[in-house]
């Protein structure tokens, strides 16, 4: 019998945003960051199993030494296990920030890179987290693509990081999820990064969920996370977080 497992889901951190310049820019960065740590205070007081970060942690490759290090501290300092997996901002390109610092050598940490997917296991939750490392942010890259059959005995989690494109087909997006991949997937939960608003995207009884962004989107908007408590012949239990800002 499978233990009962709790997930934090949060992504679209994009911490070091550059999107202003100057000054405003350098106060956006301060609250980007201000922000990932109340997100981690508020995931650590759920007391969850695993954390799962589906991408754009950072807003892009030019992130400062100083802010990678500091995330990288910040999430080795948490009593829980995290996966994380790169987004578009923060992809394998050359120069990647995956490729300069090795996250992986946080005690805590798991990074999937493999371009063609990859399964880490975690026995001691009774669980597997499969996942795959974008390169590069085109239509030839899908999230989803090649997830293997779900395992007996265990709890199947996925992430992926691109843009929901329904039963519509894939068309001209770049990193394109469709729904068909999730339907058929048979797993327990897919973490999905990209859009910065909620959105739920379960098919076929398999729960997938985009979890928004702790940033809002707008001063009207508060930011998201998601809390996921898994329990074997029960349906997922998904509770949106909104974090509240000063």
């Amino acid at each position: 019998m499978k233990q009962p497992l709790k997930i934090a889901h949060a992504s679209d951190v994009h911490l070091d945003t550059d999107y202003f310049g100057g000054e405003e820019n350098r106060a956006s960065r301060d609250h980007c960051r201000e922000i990932f740590q109340r997100l981690l205070e508020e995931i650590s007081a759920e007391r969850p199993h695993l954390f799962l970060l589906p991408g754009d942690l950072f807003d892009s490759n030019r992130a400062t030494d100083d802010t990678i290090r500091w995330s990288m501290e910040k999430l080795g300092a948490l009593p829980f296990p995290v996966a994380m997996i790169p987004g578009n901002h923060d992809c394998l390109e050359e120069g990647s920030i995956f490729k300069r610092y090795d996250f992986c050598k946080i005690p805590n940490m798991e990074m999937l890179l493999a371009g063609e997917g990859e399964t880490v296991e975690l026995p001691a939750l009774g669980a597997a987290i499969w996942g795959k490392g974008m390169v590069e942010h085109s239509t030839e890259f899908q999230p989803l693509d090649g997830l293997p059959p779900a395992g007996e005995g265990r709890w199947n989690l996925a992430m992926g990081h691109g843009i929901y494109v329904g039963r519509e087909g894939m068309g001209y997006r770049s990193s394109p999820v469709e729904a068909k991949q999730i339907s058929r997937s048979g797993y327990d939960y897919i973490a999905l990064g990209h859009h910065h608003a909620l959105l739920d995207v379960s098919a076929n009884g398999t729960p997938a969920y985009y979890c928004g962004s702790p940033v809002p989107i707008s001063p009207e908007r508060h930011g998201t996370w998601l809390l996921v408590e898994l329990e074997e012949g029960r349906p997922a239990t998904v509770t949106v977080r909104t974090l509240e800002h000063s």
